[in-house]
């Protein structure tokens, strides 16, 4: 390391940090005046006091020599690197000397809490070799280096300040617990930096040998990239704008501007609740607090929480516009989104606020909740415990009064507000409502539509009360009194407006893509759905909806539609009506997914984005078809429906909700001797397997080769393709004579056919024969694959084509078992940047890092393997499936 003139300008800024910190012009001229580690001891000896107290010294001293070592090392590599003279560490030796002479008056007891002080911060420091001069310089390890550096002698600034304003040992111990507030959140900060210099310093060292580390410098140089960029600032991910019809809840805005506000001195993030039934207005209130709270953050991000698919979409979204993620492919990551989102979210200095609204399942959230940062968050809820866990406060939002509530629908409705007549109709309106603002809401539109006089709508209501309470009399006060609000909009349409209410009422009600409407003509049987094929029927029928307030559109072509408003649809619906409507609305949804059952095709990655679209839609029907008993028309469909959904789960290692999904698909096929049924069994057991159930996987795989073998020739490729899988779950069973025997019989059906998928069989018997301790051999028998006939190492490393990462994986492995460890390294690091671009923050790409990191660990680079191990518990603890990855990567 040579000295420059960024270094002692470096150096200059350190020492006017630290000048600042201590205050006393006193103090530094003292503090200067020690040179050497050895110097501190021998002063510090001097300091020993008199009598009882000598061995409790001598003891404490003993401690001191120790921590001092590292702390020496540290300061005599910073010295060199900031090119000043050594007697530039007396900022280190000459404030630790202060602060032991201050401590020490205090007794053994303050003496003991400041050396396990010094001690923790000594062992937060980078693990410098002693005096390494050959540590190549970089801007990064730069930085980092300055950073800790000023982070450790400001601290022991703060400390001499400490001791000078509380001289007394009394005073000591009544402010000690705030000074130790201030040492925790120094240690979190200084382990921070000092990880940074120790990757920097391992990588340092590997770019010393460019070509021979060159793919694992890519990986590193990508992790921990999470941009703070201002650029995108503000960013507001909010789905609607100010609303015209919002009116009074000062109470509770009032509560969220107390406890969410960035000056609100709370420690750590400020978080409040708003809970309540539904209907009652809370995501009004969000809307209304975030839109008109702009000017005090700089980013407001909405998370729709009422399901782990719609959730991981909006994080999906505000990663996007923060311009969090790299490329294309994680573009449409979501666990990547919420990984970096929820860093950003910790290390931004900006002012943030989140959202989670319909949070009324709350164990969702905690694998998305930030675990600190520079900001506030806001839940909806249900769940009044959601208002001591996650969050730290709560409001319970209740309906309104009938005083609120008559203002509140004379306002909406531009009323005369002093009219006594006004006043007794309205108030008389809301005791029948009960209060419900999204009630009030409705029927004042419905009202000036309309042209009713205030006096004229309580006797319609109750005709219409009555007919509904004879339709469902199970029905609670608050339902009846919405039920009845939406009957009275609902029954005065008709034609298309009205076919796309009902259509509406089968998909997720947060964000319905235009597209999934008019892109499929769906069942063509049905003719009512044709003006979905026009654009200006469809835009007419939307026009009536949208002005009756029964849907709200976005400007990215999206329809949203209140849960309320769906369930009275539904509930006015005829059993025939619901199922006949479900038939169509399956037909649409079934065109976003590729059929993955008839023919062995392997994966569907170009047909992602439009699964990713439907999604949403097929989990919230799966629940409406639950939820409400429909009789399915067609269930061998509906079944097909599911299974397509969870084939794109399955491929994007979305393991949870696949597996919910799956029973629901196999609940659903009617014929249980289908090759479609076939296939949702062989695919529970893929499922299985790659949960680590490889015993239940193995039996699925034999009842699906049952049913093939029933239906196919014995040459057929679903056939081979069963003999695979089976053949994998005994490797991963360690079975591995009966895996080489059901390999061979696969392999010999698809070369006896000519299948292009020869090559899966190639690799899944190289792997099998690396368990059996056959390395020469497994990389044979990999060298066989068609497509990886000419390869070689080099050609492997510069191929693009991610659907090699497997492979890769496997030849990694193989050279790791034949002793070439660099090449393991190059072919693991290729492989991981492939499974990152291809599938994000999944558990193939847990397992690549933690491949890397192994290697890494066996050549020494112990930092560069801790911070993939790192990034490794990162992912999975964004991942409900991941637990058994994260205790991995944590033992490790």
């Amino acid at each position: 390391m040579t000295q420059g003139h960024s270094e002692s300008y470096l150096w200059e800024k350190a020492l006017d940090q630290y000048r600042k910190e201590l205050k006393n012009s006193d103090d530094y001229e003292g503090i200067m005046g020690v040179d050497s580690m050895e110097e501190l001891l021998s002063q510090t000896r001097s300091l020993e006091p008199p009598g009882a107290q000598s061995k409790t010294f001598l003891t404490s001293l003993n401690r001191l020599e120790p921590m001092l070592l590292h702390l020496n090392d540290f300061s005599a590599v910073t010295a060199l690197f900031f090119g000043v003279n050594p007697k530039g560490a007396a900022l280190v030796w000459g404030s630790l000397r202060i602060i032991l002479s201050l401590a020490i008056p205090g007794g053994g007891e303050m003496l003991r809490d400041v050396l396990s002080m010094l001690e923790e911060l000594s062992m937060s420091l980078p693990r410098f070799r002693a005096y390494e001069k050959t540590l190549p310089m970089n801007e990064g390890l730069e930085s980092a280096l300055v950073a800790a550096y000023t982070e450790m002698t400001c601290f022991c600034a703060r400390t001499i300040n400490f001791f000078r304003n509380n001289p007394q040992y009394v005073l000591q111990r009544k402010s000690w617990a705030k000074f130790d507030g201030d040492f925790q959140e120094t240690i979190k900060r200084l382990k921070r930096w000092s990880q940074l210099v120790d990757n920097e310093a391992d990588a340092a060292r590997m770019r010393a040998d460019g070509e021979r580390n060159a793919e694992i410098l890519a990986v590193m140089q990508t992790l921990h990239t999470t941009r703070i960029n201002e650029d995108v600032l503000p960013c507001y991910c909010i789905p609607f704008g100010i609303a015209d019809r919002f009116y009074g809840r000062d109470d509770a805005l009032k509560c969220l501007q107390n406890n969410l506000h960035p000056k609100n001195e709370r420690a750590g993030i400020r978080s409040v609740a708003l809970y309540g039934m539904g209907g009652v207005g809370k995501t009004q209130i969000a809307l209304q607090y975030a839109n008109t709270n702009r000017n005090i953050y700089d980013a407001i991000l909405w998370i729709s929480t009422d399901s782990s698919i719609k959730m991981a979409q909006s994080f999906l979204e505000a990663a996007q516009r923060l311009k969090l993620l790299s490329d294309t492919q994680e573009s449409q990551d979501s666990a990547a989104a919420i990984s970096k989102v929820k860093d950003w979210l910790m290390r931004t200095s900006c002012q943030w606020l989140l959202i989670f609204d319909n949070a009324d399942d709350l164990n969702i959230l905690k694998y998305v909740w930030p675990g600190n940062g520079n900001g506030s968050i806001l839940v909806t809820s249900r769940d009044f415990s959601a208002a001591f866990s996650p969050a730290t406060a709560g409001f319970h939002v209740q309906p309104f009064d009938n005083i609120a509530g008559a203002a509140t629908l004379l306002t909406l409705m531009d009323k005369d507000g002093t009219s006594l007549e006004n006043q007794n109709s309205a108030k008389e309106i809301t005791r029948t409502l009960g209060g419900l603002p999204l009630a009030l809401n409705q029927i004042s539109g419905f009202i000036i539509q309309q042209r009713l006089a205030l006096k004229d709508f309580l006797p319609l209501y109750e005709r219409n009360a009555a007919k509904i309470n004879t339709r469902k009399s199970t029905l609670s006060d608050y339902e009846h009194s919405l039920s009845t609000v939406w009957h009275m909009a609902l029954i005065r349409l008709s034609g298309d407006a009205a076919n796309l209410q009902k259509l509406v009422a089968f998909l997720d009600p947060d964000k319905v893509h235009e597209s999934i409407l008019t892109d499929s003509s769906g069942d063509e049987s049905f003719a009512e759905f044709a003006f979905l094929q026009d654009e200006m029927d469809f835009l007419d029928a939307k026009e009536i909806l949208l002005k009756a307030a029964l849907i709200e559109r976005s400007d990215d072509a999206t329809i949203s539609v209140h849960r309320l408003v769906q369930f009275a649809v539904m509930s006015q619906l005829s059993a025939e009506e619901k199922a006949r409507l479900c038939r169509h609305v399956i037909a649409l949804l079934l065109s976003g997914f590729p059929n993955t059952w008839e023919s062995d095709v392997g994966h569907q990655y170009s047909a992602w984005q439009a699964c990713e679209r439907c999604l949403p839609h097929v989990n919230f029907l799966v629940k409406q078809v639950k939820k409400w008993k429909l009789e399915l028309k067609t269930p061998q469909t509906f079944a097909d429906l599911v299974l397509r959904c969870c084939w794109y789960l399955y491929e994007r290692e979305v393991y949870n909700d696949a597996l919910v999904m799956i029973q629901v698909a196999l609940e659903s096929f009617v014929d249980k001797k289908s090759l479609a049924y076939a296939s949702a069994i062989d695919l529970f057991g893929l499922l299985e397997m790659d949960t680590a159930n490889s015993a239940a996987a193995l039996e699925k795989f034999h009842i699906a080769l049952a049913i093939r073998g029933s239906l196919l020739g014995p040459d057929d490729a679903f056939i081979a393709s069963s003999l695979n899988n089976i053949a994998m779950a005994h490797t991963e069973l360690n079975n591995l004579v009966e895996a080489h025997s059901y390999h061979e019989k696969a392999i010999e059906i698809r070369l006896r056919t000519n299948s292009d998928r020869i090559g899966n069989s190639y690799s899944n018997m190289s792997a099998t024969l690396l368990r059996m301790d056959k390395p020469n051999e497994a990389e044979e028998m990999l060298a066989r694959c068609p497509s990886l006939k000419d390869f070689n190492d080099e050609t492997f490393l510069k191929s693009g084509n991610p659907r090699f990462s497997g492979d890769m994986v496997l030849l990694s492995r193989i050279r790791a078992r034949q002793d070439r460890l660099d090449d393991a390294i190059r072919l693991s690091s290729k492989a991981l940047t492939f499974r990152q671009s291809m599938l994000g923050n999944r558990l193939k790409t847990c397992d690549a890092l933690y491949l890397v990191a192994e290697q890494l660990q066996r050549r020494g680079n112990i930092a560069s393997a801790m911070s993939l191990l790192r990034e490794c518990v990162a992912i999975t603890e964004t991942l409900s499936e991941g637990k058994g990855y994260e205790a991995r990567a944590k033992y490790k």
